[in-house]
Protein backbone atom coordinates (compact mmCIF):
# COMPACT_ATOMS: atom_id res chain seq x y z
CA UNK A 1 0.00 0.00 0.00
CA UNK A 2 1.27 3.43 -0.89
CA UNK A 3 1.71 6.06 1.77
CA UNK A 4 -1.10 8.46 2.23
CA UNK A 5 -1.10 11.26 -0.28
CA UNK A 6 0.56 9.23 -3.02
CA UNK A 7 -1.28 7.83 -5.98
CA UNK A 8 -0.48 5.54 -8.84
CA UNK A 9 0.16 7.32 -12.10
CA UNK A 10 -3.14 6.11 -13.52
CA UNK A 11 -5.02 7.50 -10.55
CA UNK A 12 -3.54 10.95 -10.81
CA UNK A 13 -6.03 13.60 -11.97
CA UNK A 14 -5.44 14.72 -15.48
CA UNK A 15 -5.07 18.45 -15.84
CA UNK A 16 -6.00 19.39 -19.40
CA UNK A 17 -4.41 22.45 -20.83
CA UNK A 18 -7.09 24.96 -21.51
CA UNK A 19 -7.24 26.18 -25.06
CA UNK A 20 -7.65 29.86 -25.64
CA UNK A 21 -11.30 30.71 -26.07
CA UNK A 22 -12.00 31.94 -29.57
CA UNK A 23 -13.63 35.24 -30.16
CA UNK A 24 -17.40 35.30 -30.12
CA UNK A 25 -17.64 35.83 -33.87
CA UNK A 26 -15.37 32.86 -34.63
CA UNK A 27 -17.32 30.70 -32.19
CA UNK A 28 -20.57 31.51 -33.94
CA UNK A 29 -19.04 30.73 -37.31
CA UNK A 30 -17.84 27.35 -36.08
CA UNK A 31 -21.21 26.60 -34.55
CA UNK A 32 -22.95 27.48 -37.81
CA UNK A 33 -20.52 25.28 -39.77
CA UNK A 34 -21.17 22.43 -37.34
CA UNK A 35 -24.94 22.77 -37.71
CA UNK A 36 -24.61 22.73 -41.47
CA UNK A 37 -22.54 19.57 -41.33
CA UNK A 38 -25.08 17.84 -39.12
CA UNK A 39 -28.11 19.16 -40.94
CA UNK A 40 -30.44 16.36 -42.03
CA UNK A 41 -31.58 17.00 -45.62
CA UNK A 42 -35.30 17.32 -46.12
CA UNK A 43 -36.71 14.28 -47.90
CA UNK A 44 -37.57 14.86 -51.51
CA UNK A 45 -41.01 14.25 -52.91
CA UNK A 46 -41.61 10.74 -54.19
CA UNK A 47 -40.67 10.23 -57.81
CA UNK A 48 -44.27 9.63 -58.78
CA UNK A 49 -45.20 13.11 -57.64
CA UNK A 50 -42.18 14.82 -59.17
CA UNK A 51 -42.53 13.09 -62.52
CA UNK A 52 -46.32 12.82 -62.64
CA UNK A 53 -49.07 15.29 -63.27
CA UNK A 54 -48.66 18.94 -62.55
CA UNK A 55 -50.24 20.11 -59.30
CA UNK A 56 -52.85 22.21 -61.13
CA UNK A 57 -53.91 19.23 -63.18
CA UNK A 58 -54.08 17.13 -60.01
CA UNK A 59 -56.46 19.66 -58.51
CA UNK A 60 -58.66 19.64 -61.59
CA UNK A 61 -58.74 15.84 -61.58
CA UNK A 62 -59.64 15.63 -57.88
CA UNK A 63 -62.38 18.23 -58.35
CA UNK A 64 -63.83 16.30 -61.27
CA UNK A 65 -63.81 13.05 -59.29
CA UNK A 66 -65.58 14.75 -56.40
CA UNK A 67 -68.25 15.92 -58.84
CA UNK A 68 -69.07 12.44 -60.16
CA UNK A 69 -72.52 12.36 -61.72
CA UNK A 70 -75.01 10.33 -59.68
CA UNK A 71 -76.44 7.06 -60.99
CA UNK A 72 -80.05 6.18 -60.22
CA UNK A 73 -81.08 2.83 -58.82
CA UNK A 74 -82.23 1.79 -62.29
CA UNK A 75 -78.80 2.58 -63.74
CA UNK A 76 -79.78 5.91 -65.37
CA UNK A 77 -77.50 8.95 -65.32
CA UNK A 78 -79.21 12.35 -65.35
CA UNK A 79 -77.58 15.45 -66.80
CA UNK A 80 -79.15 18.30 -64.86
CA UNK A 81 -79.48 22.01 -65.48
CA UNK A 82 -75.90 22.58 -64.34
CA UNK A 83 -74.63 20.77 -67.47
CA UNK A 84 -74.36 23.23 -70.35
CA UNK A 85 -71.93 21.35 -72.60
CA UNK A 86 -71.86 17.75 -73.81
CA UNK A 87 -68.97 16.15 -75.68
CA UNK A 88 -69.52 12.91 -77.58
CA UNK A 89 -66.94 10.38 -78.66
CA UNK A 90 -67.68 8.67 -82.00
CA UNK A 91 -66.06 5.24 -82.30
CA UNK A 92 -67.50 2.84 -79.75
CA UNK A 93 -70.23 5.32 -78.78
CA UNK A 94 -72.10 6.24 -81.97
CA UNK A 95 -70.39 4.03 -84.56
CA UNK A 96 -69.73 0.31 -84.11
CA UNK A 97 -66.13 0.65 -85.22
CA UNK A 98 -64.90 -2.73 -83.99
CA UNK A 99 -67.50 -4.78 -85.89
CA UNK A 100 -66.95 -2.79 -89.08
CA UNK A 101 -63.15 -3.00 -88.81
CA UNK A 102 -63.10 -6.76 -88.16
CA UNK A 103 -65.28 -7.49 -91.18
CA UNK A 104 -63.58 -4.98 -93.46
CA UNK A 105 -60.01 -6.00 -92.79
CA UNK A 106 -60.53 -9.64 -93.80
CA UNK A 107 -62.59 -8.69 -96.84
CA UNK A 108 -59.69 -6.47 -97.93
CA UNK A 109 -56.75 -8.61 -96.79
CA UNK A 110 -58.03 -11.85 -98.30
CA UNK A 111 -57.42 -10.35 -101.75
CA UNK A 112 -53.81 -9.42 -100.95
CA UNK A 113 -51.12 -11.58 -102.60
CA UNK A 114 -49.83 -14.19 -100.18
CA UNK A 115 -52.49 -13.66 -97.49
CA UNK A 116 -53.21 -16.87 -95.54
CA UNK A 117 -54.58 -15.88 -92.12
CA UNK A 118 -58.12 -16.80 -91.05
CA UNK A 119 -60.71 -14.07 -90.36
CA UNK A 120 -60.21 -14.07 -86.57
CA UNK A 121 -56.42 -14.02 -86.87
CA UNK A 122 -56.60 -11.25 -89.47
CA UNK A 123 -58.80 -9.09 -87.25
CA UNK A 124 -56.58 -9.72 -84.22
CA UNK A 125 -53.41 -8.72 -86.11
CA UNK A 126 -55.03 -5.56 -87.50
CA UNK A 127 -56.32 -4.51 -84.08
CA UNK A 128 -52.94 -5.15 -82.44
CA UNK A 129 -51.15 -3.01 -85.03
CA UNK A 130 -53.87 -0.39 -84.72
CA UNK A 131 -53.25 -0.08 -80.97
CA UNK A 132 -49.48 -0.09 -81.39
CA UNK A 133 -49.21 2.69 -83.96
CA UNK A 134 -52.14 4.76 -82.71
CA UNK A 135 -50.45 4.91 -79.31
CA UNK A 136 -47.35 6.26 -81.06
CA UNK A 137 -49.56 8.91 -82.63
CA UNK A 138 -51.05 9.81 -79.24
CA UNK A 139 -47.54 10.20 -77.84
CA UNK A 140 -46.57 12.52 -80.69
CA UNK A 141 -44.18 10.14 -82.46
CA UNK A 142 -46.27 9.99 -85.65
CA UNK A 143 -48.83 12.11 -87.43
CA UNK A 144 -52.35 10.77 -87.78
CA UNK A 145 -51.78 9.68 -91.37
CA UNK A 146 -48.29 8.48 -90.47
CA UNK A 147 -49.67 5.93 -88.05
CA UNK A 148 -51.97 4.60 -90.80
CA UNK A 149 -49.03 4.15 -93.17
CA UNK A 150 -46.97 2.46 -90.45
CA UNK A 151 -49.83 0.08 -89.70
CA UNK A 152 -50.20 -0.92 -93.35
CA UNK A 153 -46.46 -1.50 -93.78
CA UNK A 154 -46.47 -3.87 -90.79
CA UNK A 155 -49.64 -5.64 -91.95
CA UNK A 156 -49.32 -6.18 -95.69
CA UNK A 157 -46.97 -8.96 -96.88
CA UNK A 158 -43.89 -7.17 -98.20
CA UNK A 159 -45.24 -3.89 -96.86
CA UNK A 160 -41.86 -2.75 -95.57
CA UNK A 161 -40.89 -2.00 -99.18
CA UNK A 162 -43.93 0.22 -99.84
CA UNK A 163 -43.30 3.92 -100.37
CA UNK A 164 -45.78 6.48 -99.07
CA UNK A 165 -47.89 6.43 -102.24
CA UNK A 166 -48.09 2.62 -102.23
CA UNK A 167 -48.99 2.47 -98.54
CA UNK A 168 -51.62 5.19 -99.00
CA UNK A 169 -53.19 3.22 -101.85
CA UNK A 170 -53.51 0.19 -99.55
CA UNK A 171 -55.08 2.34 -96.82
CA UNK A 172 -57.62 3.72 -99.31
CA UNK A 173 -58.53 0.18 -100.35
CA UNK A 174 -59.13 -0.80 -96.73
CA UNK A 175 -61.31 2.25 -96.07
CA UNK A 176 -63.51 1.42 -99.06
CA UNK A 177 -64.32 -1.89 -97.37
CA UNK A 178 -64.63 -0.23 -93.95
CA UNK A 179 -67.10 2.50 -94.95
CA UNK A 180 -69.35 -0.08 -96.62
CA UNK A 181 -69.71 -1.91 -93.29
CA UNK A 182 -70.32 1.00 -90.93
CA UNK A 183 -73.38 0.55 -88.76
CA UNK A 184 -74.68 2.42 -85.69
CA UNK A 185 -75.45 0.83 -82.37
CA UNK A 186 -79.13 0.15 -81.78
CA UNK A 187 -79.39 2.89 -79.14
CA UNK A 188 -77.91 5.69 -81.27
CA UNK A 189 -80.95 6.88 -83.25
CA UNK A 190 -83.11 7.29 -80.15
CA UNK A 191 -80.31 8.99 -78.24
CA UNK A 192 -79.62 11.56 -80.97
CA UNK A 193 -83.36 12.32 -81.23
CA UNK A 194 -83.67 12.80 -77.46
CA UNK A 195 -80.55 14.94 -77.38
CA UNK A 196 -81.80 17.24 -80.14
CA UNK A 197 -85.13 17.59 -78.30
CA UNK A 198 -83.28 18.47 -75.09
CA UNK A 199 -81.23 21.15 -76.86
CA UNK A 200 -84.42 22.68 -78.29
CA UNK A 201 -86.22 22.43 -74.95
CA UNK A 202 -83.42 24.20 -73.16
CA UNK A 203 -83.39 26.94 -75.81
CA UNK A 204 -87.14 27.49 -75.42
CA UNK A 205 -86.63 27.86 -71.67
CA UNK A 206 -83.88 30.43 -72.16
CA UNK A 207 -81.22 27.96 -71.13
CA UNK A 208 -78.35 26.46 -73.09
CA UNK A 209 -77.10 22.99 -73.91
CA UNK A 210 -74.32 22.83 -76.51
CA UNK A 211 -73.12 19.56 -78.06
CA UNK A 212 -69.90 18.69 -79.90
CA UNK A 213 -68.17 15.58 -81.17
CA UNK A 214 -64.61 14.99 -79.93
CA UNK A 215 -62.66 12.28 -81.70
CA UNK A 216 -59.18 10.94 -82.26
CA UNK A 217 -59.18 10.94 -86.04
CA UNK A 218 -59.44 12.99 -89.20
CA UNK A 219 -62.33 15.43 -89.48
CA UNK A 220 -63.46 14.49 -93.00
CA UNK A 221 -63.41 10.75 -92.40
CA UNK A 222 -65.16 11.06 -89.04
CA UNK A 223 -67.83 13.35 -90.49
CA UNK A 224 -68.42 10.78 -93.24
CA UNK A 225 -68.69 8.10 -90.57
CA UNK A 226 -71.25 10.08 -88.56
CA UNK A 227 -73.32 10.61 -91.67
CA UNK A 228 -73.17 6.90 -92.51
CA UNK A 229 -74.54 5.87 -89.11
CA UNK A 230 -77.20 8.61 -88.97
CA UNK A 231 -75.59 10.51 -86.07
CA UNK A 232 -74.44 13.67 -87.86
CA UNK A 233 -76.06 16.93 -86.71
CA UNK A 234 -74.79 19.75 -88.91
CA UNK A 235 -74.61 22.52 -86.33
CA UNK A 236 -72.74 20.46 -83.73
CA UNK A 237 -68.98 21.14 -83.99
CA UNK A 238 -66.61 18.27 -84.67
CA UNK A 239 -63.21 18.54 -82.98
CA UNK A 240 -60.84 16.00 -84.54
CA UNK A 241 -57.35 15.36 -83.26
CA UNK A 242 -55.74 15.46 -86.71
CA UNK A 243 -56.83 19.08 -87.14
CA UNK A 244 -56.72 20.12 -83.47
CA UNK A 245 -53.05 19.25 -83.04
CA UNK A 246 -53.75 17.25 -79.88
CA UNK A 247 -55.37 13.89 -79.26
CA UNK A 248 -57.26 12.47 -76.32
CA UNK A 249 -56.28 12.12 -73.48
CA UNK A 250 -54.33 15.40 -73.94
CA UNK A 251 -56.24 18.07 -71.95
CA UNK A 252 -55.71 20.57 -74.77
CA UNK A 253 -58.30 18.92 -77.02
CA UNK A 254 -60.90 19.05 -74.24
CA UNK A 255 -60.06 22.69 -73.56
CA UNK A 256 -60.46 23.43 -77.28
CA UNK A 257 -63.84 21.68 -77.33
CA UNK A 258 -65.06 23.72 -74.35
CA UNK A 259 -63.83 26.88 -76.05
CA UNK A 260 -65.75 26.01 -79.21
CA UNK A 261 -68.91 25.47 -77.17
CA UNK A 262 -68.38 28.50 -74.95
CA UNK A 263 -68.65 26.43 -71.78
CA UNK A 264 -66.40 25.94 -68.78
CA UNK A 265 -64.83 22.61 -67.90
CA UNK A 266 -66.92 22.27 -64.74
CA UNK A 267 -70.19 22.57 -66.66
CA UNK A 268 -69.21 20.19 -69.49
CA UNK A 269 -69.59 16.39 -69.57
CA UNK A 270 -67.71 13.93 -71.77
CA UNK A 271 -69.39 10.72 -72.93
CA UNK A 272 -66.94 8.10 -74.14
CA UNK A 273 -66.13 4.41 -74.15
CA UNK A 274 -62.35 4.47 -73.76
CA UNK A 275 -61.35 4.60 -70.07
CA UNK A 276 -57.96 6.16 -70.78
CA UNK A 277 -58.53 8.50 -73.74
CA UNK A 278 -62.06 9.60 -72.90
CA UNK A 279 -62.61 9.21 -69.16
CA UNK A 280 -59.13 9.80 -67.76
CA UNK A 281 -58.46 12.51 -70.32
CA UNK A 282 -61.65 14.43 -69.58
CA UNK A 283 -61.31 14.01 -65.82
CA UNK A 284 -57.72 15.25 -65.96
CA UNK A 285 -58.94 18.33 -67.84
CA UNK A 286 -61.52 19.11 -65.14
CA UNK A 287 -64.62 17.79 -66.94
CA UNK A 288 -67.09 15.31 -65.58
CA UNK A 289 -67.41 12.04 -67.44
CA UNK A 290 -69.92 9.36 -68.34
CA UNK A 291 -68.27 6.05 -69.16
CA UNK A 292 -70.22 4.13 -71.79
CA UNK A 293 -69.12 0.59 -70.94
CA UNK A 294 -70.83 -1.53 -73.58
CA UNK A 295 -68.93 -4.66 -72.56
CA UNK A 296 -68.93 -5.94 -68.98
CA UNK A 297 -65.34 -7.12 -69.48
CA UNK A 298 -64.09 -3.63 -70.38
CA UNK A 299 -61.96 -1.78 -67.77
CA UNK A 300 -63.92 0.55 -65.52
CA UNK A 301 -63.38 3.89 -63.83
CA UNK A 302 -64.83 5.46 -60.65
CA UNK A 303 -67.23 7.69 -62.61
CA UNK A 304 -70.85 7.47 -63.69
CA UNK A 305 -71.07 4.36 -65.86
CA UNK A 306 -73.80 3.16 -68.21
CA UNK A 307 -74.13 0.15 -70.50
CA UNK A 308 -76.26 1.84 -73.12
CA UNK A 309 -77.06 5.37 -74.29
CA UNK A 310 -80.66 4.73 -73.34
CA UNK A 311 -79.55 5.20 -69.72
CA UNK A 312 -78.33 8.74 -70.32
CA UNK A 313 -81.13 11.19 -69.51
CA UNK A 314 -80.91 14.92 -70.27
CA UNK A 315 -83.12 16.90 -67.89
Amino acid sequence: MLPAGLRRPRDRPRHRRRRPRPSRGLSRARAHWRREQLRVPRPRRPAARRGGRRPARDRRRRAALRAVLPVDSDGAVHLGADVHGLLLDIDGVLSDHRTAADAAVFSWASALPGWSLAPAETAELWERLDRKHFLRYQHGELTFNGQLLARVRDFVPGGADLDDAGAQARIDEYYDHYRARLVPYEDVAGFIARLRDAVARRADAGERLAVAYVTNGDEDSQRTKLDAVGALVGDWPLIASAQAGASKPDPRIFALACERLGTGAGETVMVGDDPWSDVDGATGAGLRSVHLRRSASAPGRPVATIGTLARLVID
